[in-house]
């Protein structure tokens, strides 16, 4: 019984390393100008439940220097032509949140579940782009990353990287980001601060 249970185990853990990868889905809407001028300096601007709770992102400083390598400008905050809204959450994989029209799925059906891995999760970042001095919405990123780890903090590096790999995502609506991992991205880095991980693909989903 035990070797047949082990010759039936080596196939299964075989196709689950075959799988093994870093993938964020990403939907976007709205549209942003053509980046590197002045016309992108932006700050950022807390949720209202933020601001109550006096909640801070972890890893503000990577997400800036993402959006820096993209054309936006940290300015003061009377130059700034966006806000930027920064929203993220983690919940059971087994929660469902249906939002907006979501035909031919917007998230990507779960995949079995082997409870002996763990619990699977989700986790979601989102970008919101409000023009000034008007405070319309003009732009919305949202990135998900599906994982057995409760931990938020480890999956925002990839969702960041998720979210930004080819802003503003012209062209189709949703797209699937393949990553490498954050450590290899600090590979030989003495700092204890988070990497952003290399971008390894991007390709549109879901198109007709």
């Amino acid at each position: 019984m035990k070797t047949q249970l082990s010759m039936c185990l080596l196939p299964l853990l075989g196709a689950l390393a075959g799988c093994a990868g870093v993938t964020t889905d990403v939907e976007a809407t709205g549209g942003l100008p053509a980046m590197g001028t002045a016309a992108a300096n932006y700050r950022f601007a807390p949720t209202p439940a933020q601001a109550d709770a006096g909640e801070i992102l972890p890893y503000q400083g990577l997400l800036r220097e993402g959006l820096a390598q993209r054309g936006f400008v940290a300015g003061a905050p009377e130059a700034a032509r966006y806000l930027v809204s920064v929203a993220w959450a983690t919940r059971p994989a087994d929660v469902k949140v249906v939002a907006g029209e979501c035909a031919g799925g917007c998230v990507p059906a779960e995949g079995p579940s082997f409870p002996w891995f763990g619990r699977p999760y989700v986790h979601t970042l989102t970008l919101r782009f409000f023009t000034l001095p008007e405070g319309g919405e003009v732009y919305k990123v949202s990135a998900v990353k599906r994982d057995r780890n409760a931990d938020a903090r480890e999956a925002l590096p990839y969702l960041m990287a998720g979210a930004l790999a080819r802003l503003p995502y012209a062209g189709a609506p949703q797209w699937r980001v393949k990553l490498g991992s954050a450590a290899d991205a600090g590979a030989g880095s003495a700092s204890a601060q988070p990497h952003m991980p290399a971008v390894l693909s991007v390709s549109p989903i879901n198109q007709p």
